[in-house]
């Protein structure tokens, strides 16, 4: 959704109301369960039509780090940018939920709405603690898609609770959906780099980092 001035915050809760129930409109719903990375999916002819994005950050080592890293997500941090609002910060991470996401972009109020679709809470088949969540875009959103947002502890069973490795990862498949976007496409991927980089950096420094990412 496009808009020449700023949405109210009473607005966007009534459009969030609005899309309770409405459906995701994309292929491959929950697709980003499908495979752990980005080659896997440019390899899988049902994915050729989107562009795959992955990006995997070491955010530090232990249970500290991973407890803040858990917190920023569910506190939203990940949306903390300059040019980017989410909207609101008090819905939480659970299946269902519908989120907006409103954002300055070339002189328009960019305002885009998802669904989360799936949620990682605690221990894994393969040893590792995640929690995280993916969610699917909505009618009005300028792609069509979905991206995971993971928080990832690599522990040993029996390891000392500072130990294990803590990484953030985003992946998505996404393809231009509104029309602006079909046209503007290079503009398109490059907010989307910008976000991607923005994210990382919110979520190193939400857990003490001063190792920033600068290119991706």
């Amino acid at each position: 959704m496009m808009c020449l001035r700023k949405p109210s915050d009473s607005d966007i809760r009534q459009y969030l109301r609005d899309r309770k129930e409405e459906p995701f409109l994309y292929k491959n719903v929950y697709g980003t369960r499908d495979y752990p990375n980005k080659l896997d999916y440019e390899q899988d002819p049902k994915y050729k039509q989107f562009d795959i994005d992955q990006i995997r950050i070491k955010l530090g080592t232990g249970q500290e780090c991973f407890d803040k890293a858990v917190k920023a997500l569910k506190e939203w941090k990940h949306f903390d940018l300059d040019w980017v609002e989410f909207c609101f910060k008090d819905i939480p991470i659970l299946v269902g939920e519908t989120v907006g996401i409103l954002s300055k972009q070339m002189g328009f109020w960019i305002l885009s709405f998802c669904r989360i679709n799936y949620v990682y809470d605690g221990p894994q088949e393969d040893g590792t603690v995640k929690f995280g969540y993916s969610y699917g875009t909505l009618k009005e959103h300028v792609e069509k898609g979905e991206e995971r947002f993971i928080i990832d502890w690599l522990r040993e069973p029996d390891a000392p609770l500072d130990s294990g490795d803590v990484y953030f990862e985003m992946l998505s498949f996404s393809e231009p959906q509104h029309w602006m976007s079909q046209l503007g496409y290079p503009v398109a991927r490059y907010f989307q780099n910008k976000f991607t980089l923005g994210s990382v950096n919110s979520m190193l420094k939400s857990v003490g980092s001063s190792n920033l990412v600068k290119d991706i």
